[in-house]
């Protein structure tokens, strides 16, 4: 099996269990093969500041 293949299964199976969106990104940082997900909760994108609640601009009090 191909990698191309491996990644093509990995995505219909999302699709097939309802993920309603799937991004990918490749990194060297985890072992190959390895999955990690990262769940959405409302309209921030997942590690953006607003859904991590680190914002650059916020004033300190």
């Amino acid at each position: 099996m191909s990698s191309t293949e491996d990644v093509i299964r990995m995505l219909d199976s999302m699709a097939e269990a309802g993920v309603s969106r799937i991004k990918v990104e490749a990194s060297k940082e985890i072992e190959a093969g390895e999955v990690k997900k990262a769940y959405h909760h409302g309209r921030c994108d997942v590690g953006s500041p607003f859904a991590t609640g680190k914002l650059f601009d916020l004033e300190e009090e």
